[in-house]
């Protein structure tokens, strides 16, 4: 039991931030679906519907609770995948932004 004068906020911004780390999780999982590199089942029809994501409610909800807007991710997504069909950026290049992705949002 924490001494009692813990503030009550700590535990209320640990919430934040655990919420936060899950969005982006489920955001680096979007972006790693619409490159096709999360799992052997990235079928095109997994592919297709990762890429749409971006445009949905549901990614703005993520992205709200990430700290971030919708805007801003679908930017990050947009960049990353013109460098990667332009071959300015290999596939391990974007696996390892992908990985990054924390410090952007």
């Amino acid at each position: 039991r924490p001494p009692r004068s813990t503030p009550l906020y700590s535990s209320a911004a640990s919430d934040v931030y655990k919420r936060q780390n899950l969005a982006i999780a489920k955001i680096q999982v979007m972006f790693e679906d619409a490159f096709g590199i999360s799992s052997s089942d990235s079928t095109p029809a997994v592919v297709d519907r990762a890429k749409r994501w971006f445009e949905t409610r549901d990614c703005a909800l993520w992205c709200d609770m990430a700290g971030t807007t919708q805007d801003h991710v679908q930017k990050l997504f947009q960049n990353m995948q013109y460098n990667y069909n332009t071959k300015k950026i290999t596939i391990d290049n974007v696996r390892f932004g992908i990985r990054r992705l924390n410090l952007k949002i």
